[in-house]
């Protein structure tokens, strides 16, 4: 995944701007109420879209977990060209779950965002274990998750800089090949360049989550590929 991440990362940002603002109303549900003493942990932060709209609809302090340099180069600088994120925003080197041990022993919020699809089982219940030790009674969790497929799929996202138009064609996995993503950089009718990139993406539904969590945990569907964790009744 992360050197996946290494190549595409010129065009991450041109296409995450609208599922951050459809995460945007849950973010504000979750963590709005969180003071400046609060630390949210982001866990697979990329280039840092997510954690700037985590800082808009929040007080908390925010440590943003991120593996891919050339990711992280973009989150850092994001950062650091923004005086306000400057002061809450601490960016970690690492990966989920192996390098969690490298955050805050106590959370009160974490956001998964657009990541979950990247682990398999084993990893997302280590994930979900090392959050229910480190969550605060009342906090909450944002995660993202999918519907369970239903057939072949594809997505195709186009985006106009100067003379140039981005274009990303998003294939799902079918006939036995793996999901991929085709992205393409054309001048009119003239293809620039192409490149094309096989993922490891699966499916994380709803249920999914649900059954990962540990017992002190429970989901909280909140809309459309969204829930929310937050710790069960005692």
């Amino acid at each position: 995944m992360t050197e996946t991440y290494e190549r595409l990362a010129e065009f991450h940002d041109l296409f995450m701007a609208e599922p951050w603002e459809r995460l945007r109303p849950y973010v504000r549900a979750a963590f709005a109420h969180l003071g400046s003493d609060a630390v949210v942990a982001e866990i697979g932060a990329g280039t840092g879209v997510g954690t700037r709209t985590i800082a808009g609809e929040t007080r908390a302090r925010i440590v943003a977990l991120e593996p891919a340099l050339v990711m992280r180069a973009v989150l850092t600088a994001r950062v650091a060209d923004d005086a306000a994120l400057a002061e809450r925003v601490t960016v970690v080197a690492g990966a989920a779950p192996g390098d969690l041990g490298l955050l805050p022993e106590r959370l009160d919020g974490f956001v998964c965002a657009h990541v979950l699809g990247h682990l398999g089982r084993t990893d997302r219940r280590a994930l979900f274990a090392w959050a229910g030790e480190r969550l605060a009674g009342d906090g909450f969790g944002l995660v993202t998750t999918q519907r369970a497929e239903t057939g072949p799929a594809e997505m195709v996202q186009t985006r106009r800089l100067g003379d140039h138009e981005y274009r990303v064609r998003h294939l799902a996995a079918a006939g036995g090949r793996e999901p991929a993503s085709l992205y393409e950089v054309r001048d009119g009718d003239r293809l620039v360049r192409s490149y094309r990139f096989a993922s490891d993406w699966r499916v994380v539904t709803a249920q999914d989550v649900a059954a990962d969590l540990p017992a002190a945990l429970v989901l909280e569907p909140a809309g459309d590929g969204a829930a929310l964790v937050r710790r069960a009744a005692a």
